[in-house]
């Protein structure tokens, strides 16, 4: 047997560590007695110490990214994305529910199709993923209100303590009163998904992102109570918005968030330097709990009118800064980590909040698109390390050393229980591009030993990992290499080590007498024994270079792979046959097999010697398989895999064959176009009986009208809450009345909103200063009037509303732009006539029955007022047979709405994932326009503006065996011929996959049924 105590008497480390024989037990069990656990008191299958978390007594490292399913609304997919985050070694998702779309009026709970929260669970659970779930109710997530429905934003505002907010968000009666029926609704089901009924919800956040103040204490209190009232018996847990201290003691577990390089990607190349008191933070505010950040930088977000591209936010947070930064929470005790986001998906509809544009792609490490990128792979190598090596999971801070080597920073942690140690290595600016290299002490000794040294790339960190046990009997001495994992095969312990091309790594491995030595690959060591550790020094070549050691019936294979081979390895879990945590790693499943070659493995089984795995491919490759030596058969997506040899190290290996397309694209240029105005409310003739009288004259809205009057023309006074809203306001004219010399207007629509204004059906031009508020005066003569009733028509933004607390800049009179400023018209007026002869009445138009919306499938978040959208002239079905031929990029003759319509058919054969985009010109003119697919509004493009033309859809919206509808509305607020049209609209194949989540079924309710 390799034992513990001569590299102990070698390298001089712990006494501790030296004091016990090799462990024959895996340390990932709390061996202690459970009195040394804290609970809420509730419950013992969650519990915690300063270190790290417990699930049923297990230590745990949280390792958990971020997942909005109300941002993929397709249910079909929600298990294709889990399963992506459980093969890149997540063992836990953090979710937001979205109280706008679940309560979208009072006394109404929707727990429906894209709000089944229920079945998100489900999946989540089947898919050995853990659940915190965070339902605020406020979420901000870059959402319309942070996810407060517009019904609440009317609460009324009489609240001087609580600048941003007032009653929001408080212990007032009349919010208490707003979200008890979301709260309880989520409550329930998820105190039956707690992980104590065999669920996957392991915490529950109480609010988010908040701040200590009268009535806010009091409302967590309330909120917490209401949880626990209904069964919720896990450790509650809040995230603060920085190191402000806040709520420290309202919740069992105090996090915080980080964003170290906010959300400025103008500059990919630019870092801000890393933060170094996130440790001592923590230690001086909770040092009893376990260091948790809810939601650290996974990516960023892009804004409007923003001159950068998610390519380069992705250059920022790219596969360096994941090792850089994420590596330093680990250094700073950091055991449960949370990113924001791992899949983004789309603010599709009216969801984003102003500022945001359409995709919520994030950069993050699965694209839009539902594509692996390279940041996947980083993630996918850092979570199977902390999988693998429980030893990581309880570390005390040795030192942190910036002194000893030259612009490096090295922080020594160790396990006190086992004595395994890490030393993690990186500059200490972190913006700094040169190489260096050091050499470390580990003990008594300098490493590497057999020649080169310990590179530091520039923008970069490395971890050294010494003293730890892997498998039933190994001992890893130390490893210059970067660590995926270990597994038993049989009776050999495998190490699998990673690195880059070309550099230089060292591993010695703890034997009693030098071992025989058998290499098989492209990477070529240097070896040698020196007092009971074999050392192997070695450059990394490209693929896998397997090294078995034997002696004296003990046998160890170590696996060296390159960083992009690395990246290609997979783990998948076996489940266990019974129990509800049977496909949780560590828990209940097992993870004996080691792949490679595919694009992804999604899932295993074992049964009978053959090993069936499920996954996609991209390309022909090489299978891989590391399994039991009684796995003598392989399966792929249900199909036997022929001529299944072994290779030189032992592992089954046969080729796979990549997707053969068969199909083809449409091209949106060559199908038939059908048009219709979609502006008739312009026309004096228009009948305005169906728009609804805008006749309040009084408003519940803290923000009061600028000027005009009587009447209040607040979209959410209607129950208009989100989307474009078309005003109709009527005066009266005729030759003893005095010609008004201005129509002027004060229009809110959030940020970066526009409008049109028109008197009677003469265009009196556009309201576009990407500001929260304009205010315009348009000139009148007296052509454009008509004796008897005319017609002022407003046709405006509502680009959803701000954040709460978010201060972007202040209007001239200095009021802050808080969650519950209006949208619609805050003031107008009639210039140069008394007030005696003003406006006579208003109506207004919005999404098709504002709070009684008739579309339950796609919620009310989909539509808007535009003429089209209530006649429903986005939706499958509609019979456009009568309407003029003609295309969007002929356009429009004058500014206005222009409604366009055509069908195709896919025929993309099951078995395939093949994700789709549709992809606007970039040309530059002054129009927006939205993005129907089969009735779904999944893309605005703002062309004026930018940065977005390419608006992903994905299978179960698209129809991917038969007929779609695609239509888009042209709103042109110019009048140039670059504003009046859309050069081109393609249809794009962003790749194509074999295998794939399966035939994802469509939910497109059409015409007949919601008009």
């Amino acid at each position: 047997m390799q034992m513990l105590r001569p590299f102990c008497i070698l390298y001089g480390l712990l006494a501790l560590a030296c004091a016990v024989p090799a462990r024959l037990t895996p340390p990932s069990r709390f061996n202690h007695p459970r009195d040394f656990i804290n609970t809420t008191g509730l419950t013992n299958e969650v519990g915690w110490d300063k270190y790290s978390f417990f699930v049923n007594g297990s230590r745990v490292f949280i390792q958990s990214g971020e997942f909005h399913q109300w941002r993929l609304p397709v249910p079909g997919l929600w298990t294709d994305v889990l399963q992506k985050y459980k093969a890149a070694g997540l063992n836990t998702i953090s979710i937001y529910t979205h109280w706008a779309m679940i309560n979208p009026k009072q006394g109404e709970i929707d727990l429906k199709g894209i709000n089944d929260l229920q079945a998100l669970l489900d999946a989540a659970r089947e898919a050995g993923l853990f659940v915190i779930a965070r339902p605020g109710p406020y979420i901000n997530a870059e959402t319309t209100g942070g996810g407060v429905p517009g019904h609440v934003l009317t609460l009324p505002n009489h609240n001087t303590w609580f600048t941003y907010n007032g009653e929001m968000r408080s212990n007032d009666t009349l919010y208490h009163n707003a979200w008890k029926d979301y709260v309880n609704a989520l409550g329930r089901i998820i105190a039956d998904n707690q992980v104590t009924n065999g669920g996957p919800v392991i915490m529950v956040q109480i609010e988010n992102e908040y701040y200590n103040g009268p009535g806010i204490n009091e409302y967590f209190d309330q909120l917490a109570d209401t949880f626990r009232g209904l069964g919720v018996v896990v450790p509650t847990m809040d995230n603060d918005p920085g190191m402000y201290r806040n709520l420290v003691d309202s919740t069992n577990i105090y996090g915080f968030d980080a964003y170290p390089l906010s959300f400025d990607c103008s500059n990919p190349t630019r870092w801000r330097d890393i933060p170094t008191t996130w440790r001592s933070y923590h230690e001086s505010v909770t040092p009893d709990e376990p260091f948790m950040i809810p939601e650290f930088q996974g990516g960023s977000f892009l804004k409007w009118a923003s001159n950068q591209t998610y390519a380069g936010c992705h250059q920022l947070t790219n596969p360096n800064f994941q090792r850089v930064f994420y590596h330093q929470l680990w250094a700073s005790g950091v055991t449960a980590e949370n990113f924001y986001m791992v899949y983004g998906g789309t603010n599709w509809g009216q969801l984003p909040y102003p500022a945001a544009i359409t995709s919520y792609d994030y950069s993050a490490a699965i694209s839009e698109t539902r594509e692996l990128n390279d940041k996947y792979g980083e993630l996918k190598l850092q979570s199977m390390f902390l999988r693998s090596f429980p030893d990581f999971r309880k570390t005390n801070l040795v030192v942190e050393d910036n002194t000893t080597h030259t612009g490096i920073d090295v922080t020594h942690l160790q396990n006190p229980d086992t004595g395994a140690a890490w030393f993690i290595s990186r500059h200490v600016n972190v913006s700094d591009w040169d190489d260096k290299s050091i050499s470390l002490d580990v003990g008594n000794v300098t490493v590497p030993q057999l020649g080169g040294q310990v590179a530091i790339p520039g923008r970069d960190s490395v971890i050294t990992s010494t003293n730890l046990s892997f498998g039933k009997h190994s001992l890893l001495a130390y490893s210059t290499a970067s660590l995926f994992t270990q597994l038993v095969l049989d009776n050999t312990d495998v190490l699998v080590a990673y690195g880059s091309v070309g550099r230089t790594y060292e591993v010695a491995l703890a034997w009693d007498s030098k071992p025989s030595a058998s290499i098989h690959g492209t990477t070529t060591p240097k070896t040698a024994y020196r007092q009971g550790t074999f050392i192997l020094n070695y450059v990394q070549k490209q693929g896998i270079t397997s090294i078995q050691l034997t002696q004296g019936g003990q046998s160890t294979l170590l696996l060296l792979v390159d960083y992009a081979a690395a990246t290609q390895l997979w783990l998948p879990t076996v489940a266990s046959s019974t129990g509800p945590l049977k496909n949780y790693a560590d828990l209940g499943a097992s993870t004996p097999v080691l792949i490679s070659g595919p694009y992804l493995v999604r899932n295993a089984t074992i049964e009978h010697g053959t090993i069936s795995l499920w996954g996609d491919l991209n390309a022909t490759t090489t299978l891989t398989v590391l399994a039991p030596s009684s796995v003598n058969a392989v399966v792929w997506n249900g199909e036997t895999v022929r001529g299944v040899q072994k290779n030189y190290w032992g592992a089954l290996q046969a080729r796979l064959h990549g997707p053969k397309q068969t199909w083809s694209i449409p091209d949106l240029a060559k199908v038939t176009w059908r048009y219709a105005d979609s502006l008739p409310e312009i026309q004096t003739d228009f009948d305005d009986s169906t728009l609804v009288g805008a006749d309040h004259t009084s408003t519940t809205n803290p923000f009061p009208p600028y000027y005009g009057g009587p009447w209040i023309l607040y979209g959410s006074d209607y129950g208009f809450h989100a989307g474009n809203l078309l005003w109709r306001g009527t005066f009266e004219h005729s030759d003893d009345l005095p010609v008004p010399t201005a129509v002027n207007v004060s229009i809110s629509g959030g940020i970066n909103f526009a409008a049109s204004i028109w008197l009677n059906d003469v265009y009196l031009g556009p309201s576009d200063n990407l500001t929260m508020t304009n205010n315009e005066s348009f000139p009148v003569t007296r052509d454009m009037l008509r004796n008897g009733s005319n017609y002022v028509t407003v046709l405006q933004d509502h680009m959803g509303y701000n954040l709460a607390g978010m201060v972007v800049c202040c209007t001239p009179g200095g009021r802050q732009f808080d969650i519950q400023m209006p949208r619609g018209i805050q003031g107008y007026y009639l210039e140069g006539r008394d007030e005696g002869n003003q406006f006579t009445g208003w109506k207004v138009a919005g999404n098709l029955g504002g709070e009684d919306y008739p579309d339950k499938t796609r919620k009310i978040l989909n539509e808007g007022g535009l003429y089209g959208e209530r006649m429903g002239w986005h939706l499958p079905g509609f019979d456009d047979s009568h309407w003029t031929k003609r295309t969007p990029w002929q356009g429009i003759s004058k500014p206005g709405v222009g409604w366009f319509r055509a069908t195709f058919t896919l025929s993309i054969p099951a078995g395939h994932d093949v994700p789709l985009a549709f992809v606007f010109s970039s040309n530059v003119g002054h129009y927006r326009a939205q993005l129907y697919v089969n009735g779904w509004q999944l893309g605005k493009r703002v062309a004026n503006l930018g940065p977005q033309t390419f608006f992903p859809v994905h299978e179960g919206i698209l129809n991917y065996d038969g007929e779609n509808t695609v239509a888009v509305s042209l709103w042109a607020l110019g009048d140039q011929t670059q504003d009046l049209k859309i050069p081109s609209l393609e249809l794009v194949q962003n790749g194509v996959y074999s295998g794939g989540p399966g035939r994802v079924a469509t939910e497109n309710t059409g015409w007949s049924e919601l008009r």
